[in-house]
């Protein structure tokens, strides 16, 4: 009976990730038909990859009553997603912003390289390279972004700086939560809700919806 309360809160916590994300892919494939704009492309492709990876977690959860122990399928929708967004960090700003730079985005390495060298002990290090190195560059592009953001003015094109304020803030915190939830999950407390580990996992949930309305502010017209 734990046994399976155990994968129950498991199980509704991806099927909350799976929905979030689904969610998001219709608001961002919507956000396209009625504006066209390229971003809600590649958002739509961010909300379905990472759909995608969490659907088949799930699944396996429900139909084999167990996690995942090769988790490839998993994270190659993951690693999908973190291309897509890195993409939107790369074609969202402006000209200027791309050529500015900031000894503040090497806190990124700071930070990502020790966890990296933790999570190679646990689990499979080419999946590992791939995952840390797509989060630690949106994370490194998004502290530019928000160091750039800091000049916000009146002027035109000082506003147009600060619409990516709030999308830069949300990569981030994606970024930062992905990171809490990988060392949470070397670290297993418990297989209820007193293990931050789901927590997390929620918290990531709603970063991952809040990427419609950041981009919507970020693409505005």
């Amino acid at each position: 009976g734990h046994h399976r309360m155990v994968h129950l809160i498991e199980f509704w916590d991806y099927l909350v990730q799976f929905l979030v994300c689904t969610a998001g892919f219709i608001g961002a494939a919507r956000q396209f038909l009625k504006s066209r704009r390229q971003p809600y492309v590649l958002l739509a492709c961010f909300f379905w990859t990472y759909a995608l990876g969490t659907l088949y977690w799930t699944l396996h959860l429900l139909l084999l009553d167990a996690t995942p122990q090769v988790f490839y399928v998993s994270e190659l929708g993951w690693i999908a997603s973190y291309i897509f967004l890195l993409t939107m960090e790369m074609t969202l700003p402006s000209a200027e912003e791309l050529r500015f730079r900031t000894k503040l985005s090497w806190l990124a390495p700071a930070i990502a390289v020790p966890q990296f060298i933790l999570y190679i002990t646990y689990g499979d290090v080419f999946f590992n390279v791939l995952m840390c190195t797509g989060t630690m560059a949106a994370a490194w592009l998004s502290i530019r972004g928000l160091v750039f953001a800091r000049r916000c003015g009146d002027s035109a094109a000082e506003t147009e700086t600060c619409r990516l304020r709030a999308f830069h803030i949300n990569v981030l915190c994606f970024t930062a939560l992905e990171y809490a939830l990988w060392t949470s999950s070397c670290f297993w407390v418990s297989d209820d809700l007193r293990n931050p580990y789901f927590w997390f996992d929620f918290m990531l949930s709603g970063a991952i919806f809040a990427m419609l309305p950041a981009t919507r502010k970020a693409v505005r017209t």
